[in-house]
C-alpha cells in the first residue's frame, strides 16, 4: 500500500493514540480491589495480550518512521535544493533566528533612564532596530515559503508500507 509522507505521519499519530489508550486501559484494569470476604470482580485485563498489542503498535510505528527517515534523506524540497531532512533542520534554524530578530526589533535605538543614584543613563543599540524589523518580516516570509515547500514535498512523496 502506497501512502504519502503526510498520511504516514498521521498514521503514526493514530498508532500512538491507540497505544496511549491501551496503556490507559491497562492502568485502570491491571489491579482489582475487594474487601475481605468479598468475591473478587472478574477482570478482562490480560497482561500478555496487552504486551503483545503494544509491541505490535511499536513495531508498526518503527517501520513507518524508518520509511519516513529514508524519504527525508532522499526527497528534495522544491526551490530549496535540499532534502526534507535538511529542510527541517534549516526550518528550525530559521525559527531560532526569527525569535532572535523579534527580540532585537523590539529594542529602541536610544533610550534613557534615571538610575537609583539619580544619574541619567543612556542605552543605545549598536544596530538599526528598524532593519531588524525588516529582516524579521523577510525571514517570516522565507519560513512560510519553506514550510509550504516541505508540506508539498510530504504530500507528493510516497512510501510503500
Amino acid at each position: 500500500m502506497k501512502i504519502c509522507n503526510s498520511e504516514a505521519m498521521k498514521l503514526i499519530k493514530e498508532l500512538e493514540i491507540q497505544k496511549r489508550s491501551l496503556l490507559y486501559t491497562e492502568s485502570s484494569r491491571c489491579t482489582v480491589s475487594y474487601k475481605e470476604d468479598e468475591k473478587k470482580s472478574p477482570s478482562h485485563y490480560d497482561y500478555f495480550e496487552t504486551r503483545k498489542k503494544i509491541a505490535e503498535l511499536n513495531g508498526q510505528v518503527r517501520k513507518i518512521k524508518n520509511l519516513l527517515a529514508k524519504a527525508n534523506c532522499t526527497v528534495l524540497v522544491d526551490d530549496f535544493d535540499m532534502t526534507i531532512g535538511e529542510a527541517l533542520v534549516y526550518l528550525a534554524q530559521l525559527n531560532g533566528e526569527y525569535d532572535r530578530l523579534c527580540t532585537l526589533s523590539e529594542n529602541e535605538k536610544l533610550s534613557r533612564r534615571i538610575t537609583v543614584n539619580g544619574v541619567l543613563e543612556y542605552t543605545e543599540t549598536l544596530y538599526d532596530p528598524e532593519q531588524a524589523e525588516a529582516d524579521k518580516v523577510a525571514l517570516h516570509q522565507k519560513i512560510c515559503k519553506l514550510q509550504v515547500a516541505i508540506d508539498r514535498a510530504n504530500l507528493n512523496s510516497f512510501i510503500e508500507l
